[in-house]
C-alpha cells in the first residue's frame, strides 16, 4: 500500500465535547449517527441550500476532522467558526499538523469505512473501482513531500466514481442536489434542521430533480477549469450548466458536468465549452449510478 501525499487537500479539524452536536447542526448529513469505523461525506450550505464546501468526514472521539479542497479551508473555518458561539468547541485549519495521502488500494474490505491505528492515523475506503477499493489516509504530521500527480490520480478516481466536490471556483453554485450529493451519500433527509436543510428537503420531497451531474471527458491542449460553462449545440440564449469538477488525467480532461437530466439523455445531444480558441466538444455520459433516484443509491 503506497501513499502518495496530497498537495491541493487538507483538513479542518473540530474539537471538543459539543463538536460532534455542533457539526450535527450545520452539516447536511448525520455526524452524530455515524461511527469512528465509517466514513461520511457531508457539505456546508447557506440559507438558500448553495454548497460553501464539501467534506469527508472522519470521526475520532470528541474530534472530527473535515477534509475537503485545501483553497476553500479559510473561508469554511471562519464561517463555522461564526457559529460555534456558546458550543465546547473550536474549529481550526490542521493542514500543518495533518496531511491526506491518495491510496490506489486502501486495502479495506468494505466501502466508506475507517481504520485507525495507535498513532491517529486513519486509513479510509471509497468505493470500488476496477476492482480495488482505493482510499485515501489522514497522516499525523507534515513533513511528507506532497505530490500534484497523486491529486490528478485522486481526484480522477472522484470522477470515475461519480463523486464530485466543491473547489474555490464553485463555492455557491450548487445545491446538493445539483451535484448528487444526496446520490452519494452526503445528504441525510433524517438528521434534523442545518442551514438551508428548508431548500435541500424541498427539493427531494416536492418534485423531480432537474439538474444533475454527468461524467464528461475532453482532449486536447485547452484546459478545463471548475466553473466554466457548459453549452448546447441548438440553445446558444444561455448555458445548459456549469462544470463541477475537471483533472487532466494521462493526457485527457475528466468532468463532472451539471446539467440538466433531459438535455444531456437527448440523443444525438451536443455539448461544449467555450473559450477564446473556440469550442472544446464533450463526451458527455452518465455517473455509475441512476441519477433519477432519490437518496443515498449506495445504501
Amino acid at each position: 500500500m503506497s501513499a502518495q501525499f496530497l498537495s491541493r487537500w487538507g483538513v479542518i479539524g473540530v474539537d471538543g465535547d459539543d463538536a460532534v452536536t455542533f457539526l450535527q447542526s450545520q452539516l447536511s448529513n448525520d455526524v452524530a449517527g455515524m461511527s469512528e469505523g465509517q466514513l461520511r461525506m457531508a457539505g456546508l450550505c447557506t440559507a438558500k441550500g448553495r454548497l460553501l464546501g464539501s467534506f469527508f468526514v472522519l470521526r475520532q472521539g470528541k474530534r472530527v476532522y473535515l477534509a475537503c479542497r485545501k483553497e476553500t479551508i479559510a473561508a469554511l473555518v471562519k464561517r463555522l467558526s461564526m457559529f460555534v458561539l456558546r458550543s465546547k468547541c473550536t474549529v481550526r485549519d490542521c493542514t500543518a499538523d495533518y496531511q491526506l495521502a491518495f491510496l490506489p488500494d486502501s486495502l479495506l474490505t468494505s466501502p466508506m469505512r475507517i481504520q485507525w491505528d495507535e498513532q491517529g492515523n486513519a486509513t479510509a475506503s471509497l468505493r470500488s473501482l476496477h476492482g480495488a477499493i482505493p482510499g485515501f489516509q489522514l497522516v499525523a504530521g507534515n513533513a511528507q513531500a506532497e505530490q500534484a500527480a497523486a491529486d490528478d490520480q485522486f481526484e480522477f478516481v472522484l470522477q470515475q466514481l461519480g463523486i464530485a466536490y466543491v473547489s474555490q471556483p464553485t463555492v455557491e453554485m450548487f445545491i446538493p442536489q445539483a451535484i448528487n450529493f444526496d446520490l452519494v451519500g452526503g445528504v441525510s433527509f433524517s438528521k434534523g434542521c442545518y442551514p438551508g436543510q428548508e431548500i435541500v428537503a424541498r427539493s427531494h420531497y416536492l418534485g423531480k430533480v432537474k439538474r444533475r451531474v454527468f461524467q464528461a471527458t475532453s482532449t486536447g491542449a485547452s484546459t478545463i477549469t471548475a466553473g466554466q460553462d457548459v453549452w448546447l449545440a441548438g440553445k446558444e440564449n444561455e448555458p445548459a450548466g456549469a462544470v463541477a469538477t475537471a483533472v487532466n488525467f494521462n493526457g485527457q480532461q475528466y468532468l463532472l458536468v451539471e446539467l440538466p437530466v433531459d438535455d444531456a439523455e437527448q440523443s444525438g445531444a451536443a455539448f461544449c465549452i467555450k473559450n477564446e480558441t473556440g469550442l472544446i466538444a464533450l463526451n458527455v455520459q452518465p455517473p455509475p449510478y441512476d441519477v433519477h433516484q432519490k437518496g443515498n443509491v449506495f445504501e
